[in-house]
C-alpha cells in the first residue's frame, strides 16, 4: 500500500515513549499490521516479538464472529520504515463556543494520524488478537467489518538502539502486565460454565446459607471475617466445578452461558453436594446434624474435607464413579473408611503431622489410592500407584493397604 491514510488519535507521553491511541477497522488490521516474521527488518526481534500463533488464535477468531458483545484491550503496534505525521487539530472553536480555556495537554493530545502508506507495522503486544481479528474478517468481513479496535502506535527504529529499545517495551508490556487472579476471574468471568454455576451456587445452594458459609476471597486467613468461619472459599467452589465438568457435555453449536447449559451444570453440581453432605460423616455432622464446628474439625488440619485439596478429592472420585455408574460404590467408602487424620486414608499422601501436601503428585495419589481401595485399579495400575506412594511417603518398604471389604448385598 503507498497512498495515504489517516485515523484520528490521541497523543500521549509516557516516560520516554510517545504513543497514539487511535481506532482501526478490521480490514486496515488485517491488511496493514503483519506478522514480525514476514517482515525482513523486524527478524532480529523475532524471539521476542512473534508469541506462536497456537490455537488460541482460532479460539479469538470464532469468540469475534459468534459474540455481539465482544470487546478487546488495545493492540500496541510498532511503526517503522516512516514515520506518520502528525496534524492537530484546531480547538478554537470548541473551547470558544464551550467557554472553556484551552490546555496545552488539549491542544497537544488531539488530531490526526496521517500514514503515507508505506509504512510497516508489527504488533508489539497483540499478535494473537491481530491474527485472530485476520481470520474472523477474512471468515466474515461483513459480521466485523464495521467493528473499531483500540491501537497503540509506537514509533520503531531499526537501529541497534532501537531495536534494544523495542524489545525493552516488550518485555515490560508483557513481565508487569497484572493477570486477573484466578478468584476475580470467578466473580467476573461471563462466559466460563464453572464460573457461573459457582456463583450461583454461592446465592443459591441453601446449605451455602445465601454465601455466609463461602468466602469470596481465596486467601486462607479469609476464612475468619468478624470472627466467622466459612467452609469453604468461592475459588475452592471453583475447582469443585471444573473437576466435574467432565460430567457435562455441552449440546453443540451452543455457548457455555446458556442458560440451559447453566441450569443442567448446576444442577449436577448441586446434585455432587447433596451427595457428599449427605453420605460424607463429618459434612453431614456440620451442615445436617449441626453438631460440630468449623474449629473442631480444622484443628491440626485433622479433617481435609473441610480444607479446599479434600473437597477436591471428592469432587474428582465423585466424577469418576458418577461417570460409571457407580456412585453407590463412593457412598459406601465414605461411610466405611476413616479419613481423620491422624491415622486416616490420606496420612502420609496429603496430610503429614498436621500439615497439609498439596503437590499435583499427591493429589493425583490420594485420588487414586481411594479408587484402589474401592477396586476401581487394575492391577498394573496397582503397581505403579505403589511406586508413587512409596516416592510421595519416602517409605520405599510401602505396600497398598487391604481393599474395601464387598458392600452388604
Amino acid at each position: 500500500m503507498s497512498e495515504n491514510w489517516c485515523v484520528p488519535a490521541l497523543r500521549g507521553l509516557l516516560g520516554d515513549w510517545v504513543y497514539y491511541s487511535a481506532l482501526l477497522k478490521s480490514q486496515d488490521i488485517s491488511q496493514r499490521i503483519k506478522p514480525s516474521h514476514e517482515i525482513r527488518e523486524a527478524k532480529a526481534l523475532e524471539d521476542f516479538l512473534q508469541r506462536t500463533l497456537k490455537p488460541r488464535v482460532s479460539k479469538i477468531a470464532e469468540y469475534l464472529g459468534r459474540r455481539d458483545s465482544r470487546f478487546f484491550n488495545s493492540i500496541i503496534v510498532g511503526i517503522f520504515h516512516g514515520l506518520p505525521q502528525w496534524a492537530e487539530f484546531d480547538l478554537d472553536t470548541v473551547t470558544r463556543k464551550l467557554a472553556i480555556k484551552e490546555s496545552s495537554e488539549l491542544k497537544d493530545s488531539l488530531g490526526l494520524l496521517i500514514f503515507a502508506g508505506d509504512e510497516k507495522m508489527f504488533a508489539i503486544d497483540g499478535q494473537h488478537r491481530v491474527e485472530g481479528i485476520k481470520q474472523a474478517y477474512n471468515k466474515n468481513p461483513e459480521r466485523i467489518g464495521e467493528d473499531q479496535y483500540p491501537v497503540i502506535f509506537v514509533a520503531h527504529l531499526d537501529t541497534r538502539e532501537g531495536k534494544v529499545r523495542t524489545r525493552r517495551l516488550f518485555c515490560d508490556v508483557n513481565k508487569n502486565a497484572v493477570a486477573v487472579s484466578e478468584g476475580d476471574k470467578v466473580v467476573i468471568d461471563e462466559d466460563d460454565l464453572s464460573a457461573i454455576v459457582t456463583r450461583r451456587l454461592y446465592t443459591t445452594y441453601p446449605p451455602f446459607k445465601k454465601g455466609s458459609e463461602i468466602a469470596v476471597s481465596e486467601r486462607k486467613k479469609d476464612l475468619v471475617i468478624d470472627d466467622i468461619e466459612r467452609f469453604t472459599s468461592l475459588l475452592a467452589i471453583y475447582t469443585v466445578c471444573k473437576k466435574l465438568r467432565r460430567l457435562y457435555k455441552k449440546p453443540r453449536r451452543t455457548l457455555e452461558n446458556a442458560p440451559g447449559n447453566v441450569l443442567a451444570f448446576h444442577q449436577i453440581v448441586s446434585k455432587f453436594f447433596d451427595f457428599v453432605i449427605e453420605h460424607e460423616p463429618s459434612l453431614n455432622r456440620y451442615f445436617h446434624r449441626k453438631d460440630t464446628t468449623l474449629r473442631k474439625e480444622r484443628d491440626n488440619n485433622r479433617n481435609l474435607f473441610f480444607r479446599p485439596i479434600g473437597l477436591e478429592v471428592l469432587a474428582r472420585l465423585y466424577a469418576y464413579l458418577a461417570g460409571r455408574g457407580t456412585l453407590n460404590m463412593l457412598q459406601y467408602a465414605l461411610e466405611t473408611l476413616h479419613f481423620e487424620n491422624p491415622g486416616g486414608v490420606l496420612d502420609g499422601v496429603l496430610w503429614n503431622r498436621g500439615k497439609i501436601q498439596a503437590s499435583g503428585k499427591a493429589r493425583k495419589a490420594a485420588v487414586e489410592l481411594c479408587l484402589y481401595l474401592m477396586h476401581q485399579m487394575k492391577p498394573k495400575e496397582e503397581i505403579e500407584l505403589t511406586d508413587t506412594l512409596r516416592e510421595v511417603r519416602r517409605d520405599p518398604d510401602y505396600s497398598l493397604p487391604q481393599k474395601l471389604p464387598p458392600p452388604p448385598a
